[in-house]
């Protein structure tokens, strides 16, 4: 007699950007790929939706918004939601998606009024009570991590969740929190992320890349949290101050599984703060030579200088890192203090002439318009953008302070009323938290408004690229080169090829056409 499985739905709505955005891509279902292997079990059947990954190259209007979706629109999402599903959970992560993911909701609560709908990701953990409150239809939002949270979720025998560890909701007119969870220190006793359920094929065929990439780019997290208080960040609300790694033998096991069940050709550690302990970063080195691990891998999301010495970067290009990026955040001490990034800016040159003579292909990022920022420490800033172009850094990017929910700067910014809660802020984050070259919607700085920092931006940009390519006019041909083939060894060109990867022209008529002259000189030869 088989046992009739309880059956959860896991839903990550279509990504939204603004109209015309070129910068970014989607990125696979992470946190709910991890959610999913938590919970399933031989009772519990998980109906996993990414409406991205099931139609990457599909993309609707959102006019009330002025916003573009990439994927499944909500009506088809619908569909896909198992009838039987007792608990929907719904990702929430970033800002600017919250008017679109709210409309959402209410419409998938409509279709299953008697289902659960529980909201969790940094959104949700930032803004909890205000997001409740503006939409109805969500019963509870899971807060932080939610593996341990939705496991137990998932085994109770009823709905009933006001008393479950980590979550918060609203009954009557009161906003309840419950016991808060603790952070999770064992995280090699998370199971893998469940790649079945939310399949990462369809990334991996595209070519899908967060970074520069090298083909088929599987996401891997080699650690959780960050022990730092960088005021602009979210990460002290939504993981806390410490900071976990996991255990080399394991991480070594998943990659050499992902190299036979997906034939990968790169990796891309997705990690807040991936390099901090020395002893660990030169043993997984070791390891992945010791294992025959032949694959090219990057850290894309930015990570300190603290332990990036010259022994630890030559044990990270012996082991085929490719791509580095640097967080310096700031070029004047002053400002570092004030977002409280306890950094030198010596060191990071110093760690970066040493990544740079290993032939690791490097990245910075920079941020102005801080408040309280004079135009003063920003020059200085756009000065030490360009000495980082000069010390051989292929990408120093800057971007203009945006406030994020969750940050101690986007408190303070709320105490002092500069910034009011609803649909006009959380839209002016989706003009600022791409890669666009537009002006910014707003500033957030005394001394300088939206196209003063928009002209400073631009001119750091254009300098910065300009001095790459003329430092080393090899480059140039080495980008045009990327456009026809699956590699790339920077974000721009990575996100050029995403670019005209979508242009039908060049997809069906150009890259066809160079390939075969390629082929037939290669042939000759």
């Amino acid at each position: 007699m088989s046992i009739k499985k309880k059956v959860i739905s896991l839903v990550r709505l279509a990504r939204v950007a603004p109209m015309g955005d070129v910068g970014t891509e989607p990125t696979p279902a992470f946190g709910l790929a991890y959610l999913s292997s938590m919970v399933k079990s031989e009772t519990i059947e998980v109906n996993g939706i990414d409406a991205s990954g099931l139609e990457l190259n599909k993309f609707f209007k959102i006019p009330e918004y002025n916003l573009r979706g990439n994927g499944l629109e909500i009506q088809e999402v619908i569909k896909l939601i198992n009838p039987r599903t007792k608990i929907i959970g719904i990702t929430s992560m970033f800002s600017h998606e919250w008017p679109y993911i709210r409309d959402c909701v209410h419409e998938i609560k409509k279709a299953f009024p008697d289902a659960k709908i529980v909201l969790g990701g940094e959104h949700a953990s930032a803004l909890t009570e205000y997001s409740l409150r503006d939409c109805s239809s969500i019963d509870y939002i899971s807060l932080g991590e939610g593996e341990e949270t939705w496991a137990e979720l998932c085994n109770k025998q009823d709905t009933d969740f006001d008393n479950v560890a980590g979550l918060a909701y609203i009954k009557g007119d009161e906003f309840i929190r419950t016991t808060p969870r603790q952070r999770i220190k064992h995280i090699d006793n998370i199971p893998w992320p469940d790649w079945e359920t939310f399949p990462i094929e369809p990334y991996l065929d595209n070519a899908i890349s967060f970074g520069p990439g090298s083909g088929r780019n599987m996401p891997m997290l080699a650690s959780r949290g960050c022990p730092y208080e960088c005021t602009f960040c979210s990460n002290p609300l939504m993981f806390g101050r410490r900071y976990f790694v996991r255990n080399i033998p394991d991480l070594i096991k998943q990659i050499k599984y992902y190299i036979e069940r997906y034939n990968i050709t790169g990796l891309q550690f997705y990690d807040l703060t991936a390099i901090l302990k020395k002893n660990w970063v030169i043993e997984f080195c070791k390891a992945l030579k010791d294992n025959n691990i032949e694959l090219e891998w990057s850290l894309p999301t930015g990570t300190r200088s603290e332990a990036l010495d010259q022994e630890v970067l030559q044990a990270l290009a012996s082991a085929k890192l490719t791509y580095l990026v640097y967080a310096p955040e700031s070029g004047h001490w002053k400002t570092l203090e004030l977002i409280k990034k306890k950094i030198k800016l010596s060191e990071v040159e110093k760690s970066i002439k040493w990544a740079v003579k290993e032939g690791i292909v490097t990245r910075t990022n920079l941020i102005i318009g801080f408040p309280g920022e004079t135009r003063w420490r920003l020059f200085r800033t756009l000065y030490q953008q360009l000495r980082f172009s000069f010390l051989g850094v292929e990408e120093s990017s800057t971007f203009v302070f945006n406030a994020y929910p969750g940050t101690a700067l986007f408190d303070q910014l709320i105490r002092d009323k500069k910034i009011v809660l609803g649909d006009k802020f959380f839209l002016s984050l989706a003009e600022m938290s791409h890669y666009n070259v537009s002006p910014s919607y707003v500033s957030y700085n005394e001394y300088m408004g939206k196209w003063e920092l928009y002209i400073y931006r631009i001119i750091g940009m254009l300098l910065t690229y300009a001095i790459s390519y003329l430092i080393k006019p090899s480059r140039i041909l080495r980008t045009i080169k990327s456009f026809f083939r699956d590699d790339s060894a920077t974000v721009a060109e990575q996100r050029l090829k995403d670019h005209l990867r979508k242009s039908a022209a060049f997809t069906n008529y150009i890259k066809p056409f160079v390939l075969k002259i390629f082929r037939s000189k290669k042939k000759l030869t």
